[in-house]
């Protein structure tokens, strides 16, 4: 957190609602990457930014000032995801996988049309299948395990970044991080075993 932001941070606990409205537009970008890395639903995770800088605001007074701001906005942003993608299951848990599909690739992810070095079909069907895999793989780890791998390996925070954005010891991270891969590479194996045999 930079000197600008911890100042925001002060005058907004001091009551100063445009110093919060600050903090906002400085953390409403990465909140909301959070929270589309949870969801993969861009309408749900607009939706949740504003329900975590409400809850924010209203719950400023529990915030400890010798503490992050910036890791405890992303904390009410990831638990406020994690009760959604629960009550999302609750409702309908065979429709869980049906939410990742190629339609929530980054159009950097995409083979470019027009152009003499575009994806043939064969491997635009490839890699659709693959991030479809991808999906499913990630959708069966727990909550906390899958937050550890989108922020490190889709975002690329480092371990210690994702420790203070969760709140968590560096070595929980590890070792979440090592159970998640251990377990992808397992979901992933017979789309491997798959792919080298075509």
């Amino acid at each position: 957190m930079d000197e600008l932001e911890q100042e925001l941070v002060t005058r907004a606990l001091d009551g100063d609602r445009d110093a919060f409205g600050q903090l906002v537009d400085r953390l409403k970008r990465p909140v909301f990457h959070l929270c589309m890395s949870h969801l993969r639903d861009e309408a749900e995770a607009m939706d949740l930014v504003q329900d975590t800088f409400l809850k924010a605001f209203t719950r400023l007074e529990l915030f400890r000032r010798d503490s992050n701001f910036r890791a405890w906005v992303f904390r009410i942003a990831a638990n406020s995801c994690i009760d959604r993608i629960r009550r999302r299951r609750t409702r309908a848990a065979s429709e869980l996988d049906d939410t990742y599909s190629t339609d929530h690739l980054d159009e950097g992810d995409l083979p470019s049309v027009g152009t003499f070095g575009r994806a043939s079909p064969l491997k635009e069907l490839a890699r659709a299948q693959l991030a479809d895999r991808l999906g499913k793989a990630l959708a069966t780890l727990p909550e906390t395990h899958r937050q550890c791998v989108l922020l490190c390996d889709v975002h690329g925070y480092s371990y210690q970044e994702i420790a203070e954005e969760l709140g968590i010891p560096k070595g929980t991270v590890m070792s979440r991080l090592f159970y998640a891969r251990k377990r992808l590479q397992t979901e992933l194996e017979d789309y491997r075993q798959e792919a080298s045999d075509g």
